[in-house]
């Protein structure tokens, strides 16, 4: 049963994944292909329908370890618990720069929000790499 269970989890993460790279590589590229505010919007409607259902899979997989596998759960997320925060701040402002850019219209408000989804897509896996590497 604990066979099924890994490789459940395994295809949630590799769904998460796989399926993140799409919005991360929008997120990576938003600043430098789109230059005007009609572009950017373009670029954000693009991963607008998938962005939030693709968080889910990270969720479940994060559940699914939980109910599936307490005592590993338990130790990762307790040995690493700063960085998890860290990357889950990151993904929290990444989601947030999406729906605020696309509520609060202002000359003002759009270019940190432009920046924040720009960095949290670009920081967030790069903090990922390196926290898995050491």
């Amino acid at each position: 049963m604990g066979t099924i269970w890994f490789c459940l989890v395994a295809f949630m993460l590799a769904v998460y994944v796989f399926l993140d790279g799409f919005d991360l590589g929008a997120g990576a590229i938003h600043l430098f292909v789109a230059k005007t505010d009609e572009e950017r919007r373009t670029v954000l409607a693009s991963i607008g329908p998938v962005w939030d259902g693709n968080e889910v899979w990270l969720i479940a997989a994060g559940g699914t370890l939980y109910f599936a596998f307490p005592t590993l759960y338990a130790s990762a997320f307790s040995g690493f618990y700063l960085p998890l925060m860290i990357v889950l701040w990151l993904l929290i402002l990444r989601g947030a720069s999406i729906e605020f850019r696309n509520h609060i219209k202002s000359a003002v408000w759009d270019p940190l929000w432009d920046f924040l989804f720009w960095d949290r897509a670009y920081c967030s896996p790069c903090f990922s790499e390196r926290r898995s590497a050491t």
